[in-house]
């Protein structure tokens, strides 16, 4: 009988390892549902493309600075960039005009929850600190994460690094 009660905990630590596909040591898929404040976007819903993910606020002058690299990425087509704005809607209509040239299209500019706590840790940001980059490959695991400004130097680095690691195996 205290062999089974072993059993439960070991049962529980591989659930909690294996991907949605059910494969062991395969970090699961990136996902989030969120609002461009006119309809609600599923990561997963996406076309599969490496992406580039971008937790900000408008007070914050690192995120505001690296804004519009983003966009220059996002005018690249060489990746996905969807911002998050960690703030409320009127908060980032209330940004410098340079900001909200940024968030125009085909950069995704996407408002996070009231506590995003969650999704950032979900992210690879433990801490909360912002600006907060991920570069999820076509499959939506994270290659990269940096908390702190980027710069196109490492944004570069970065999606190649992303571009030339393998796929997990399934």
């Amino acid at each position: 009988m205290h062999h089974d009660r072993k059993a439960l905990p070991v049962a529980l630590v591989l659930a909690l390892t294996l991907s949605p596909h059910g494969h062991a040591g395969v970090p699961p898929a990136l996902d989030f549902e969120l609002s461009d404040g006119a309809r609600f976007v599923r990561l997963a819903a996406l076309p599969e493309r490496p992406t580039v993910v971008n937790f900000w606020r408008a007070d914050c002058p690192p995120c505001l600075r690296e804004l519009p690299l983003l966009a220059a990425l996002a005018s690249q087509g060489t990746a996905r960039v969807i911002t998050i704005a960690l703030q409320r809607p009127s908060e980032t209509a209330n940004a410098p005009e340079h900001v909200l040239n940024a968030l125009r299209p085909p950069l995704l500019a996407l408002h996070g929850p009231s506590e995003p706590r969650g999704l950032l840790a979900r992210f690879g940001n433990r801490s909360g600190a912002l600006p907060h980059t991920v570069i999820l490959n076509a499959h939506r695991h994270s290659c990269a994460h940096h908390s702190g400004e980027i710069n196109a130097h490492w944004l570069q680095q970065q999606l190649a690094l992303c571009a030339a690691q393998k796929a997990p195996s399934r």
